[in-house]
C-alpha cells in the first residue's frame, strides 16, 4: 500500500498555494506557539483565495484544551485534529467528543514509546511518530532511529489506525522512510528554503516517492 503524504508547517498564502499544488493528501497548519504558528483567520483568507480541492486540512495543537481548540477551528474547514504535546486519552477524548472530528496524536520516540502509544488505544485515530529536541515538539528538521519503524507500524496495526515518520525527512532521505513501508510520511522543515515550502523540494519529495509506486489520491 502506497503511503500517505502530510506536508504540515504551512504559514504563509505561499506556503499554502505551494502544498495545494502538490499532490499530498493532508495540509497541516500549526496553531501552537513556534516560528510556524498561524492564526485562524490567515487560513480563513488563504483557503477563501485557493480551492482546497480533495485535500484533507489538518490543524495542530500542544496542550491546549477541547473547547480552545473548538473555537479556533469553528469557522475553519478542519478534517483533523493533532494533538502534539503531552495531552491525555481522556483529553484526547473530550477533543473528539467536542470537535466531532477524528483526532491523531503525535508520540515523541523514546524507549517507552509503545507504552504510550498503547494508552489511546480506541481513541486516537492515527499516530505521528516524531523527534522532540529540547523545548521545540517538532519541525526541528531532526529524525529519530528509523530502525525502531515497524515496531510503530506493528502497533498501528494492531490498533488498526494509520502510523505517520515524521522528523528530519527530506528529499535526500524519504526513500529510506518508504523502505520501511509506513502508512503515511509527514514532512515539514524537509521542503523548506528560508523558510518557506519550496516548489521545488515539493516535486524533488514527490518524485522520489512516485519510484516507489506513489500516486496523489
Amino acid at each position: 500500500m502506497q503511503p500517505l503524504l502530510k506536508l504540515c508547517g504551512n504559514h504563509s498564502f505561499e506556503d499554502t498555494k505551494n502544498t495545494l499544488s502538490s499532490n499530498a493528501d493532508y495540509l497541516g497548519f500549526v496553531f501552537a506557539k513556534s516560528k510556524r504558528q498561524v492564526r485562524s483567520t490567515d487560513i480563513l483568507n488563504w483557503l477563501s483565495m485557493i480551492d482546497k480541492q480533495e485535500k484533507k486540512i489538518v490543524a495542530l495543537f500542544v496542550n491546549e484544551p477541547a473547547s480552545v481548540i473548538f473555537d479556533t477551528i469553528s469557522n475553519l474547514p478542519i478534517d483533523i485534529i493533532q494533538c502534539h504535546g503531552n495531552e491525555t486519552s481522556s483529553e484526547l477524548a473530550e477533543v473528539k467528543e467536542i470537535t466531532q472530528l477524528p483526532v491523531w496524536k503525535a508520540i515523541h520516540h523514546s524507549e517507552h514509546a509503545l507504552e504510550v502509544i498503547r494508552t489511546y488505544r480506541g481513541i486516537s485515530d492515527g499516530y505521528i511518530i516524531d523527534c522532540k529536541v529540547g523545548s521545540q515538539w517538532g519541525g526541528t528538521g531532526v529524525s529519530f532511529d528509523w530502525t525502531f519503524i515497524p515496531h510503530y507500524l506493528q502497533e498501528g496495526r494492531e490498533q488498526g489506525v494509520p502510523v505517520f515518520i515524521a522528523g528530519g525527512i527530506n528529499p535526500d532521505n524519504i526513500e529510506k522512510v518508504l523502505a520501511y513501508q509506513p502508512d503515511g510520511i509527514d514532512v515539514s522543515s524537509g521542503i523548506e528554503e528560508n523558510n518557506q515550502k519550496s516548489m521545488k523540494l515539493i516535486k524533488q519529495l514527490e518524485e522520489r516517492m512516485i519510484r516507489h509506486g506513489y500516486t496523489s489520491r
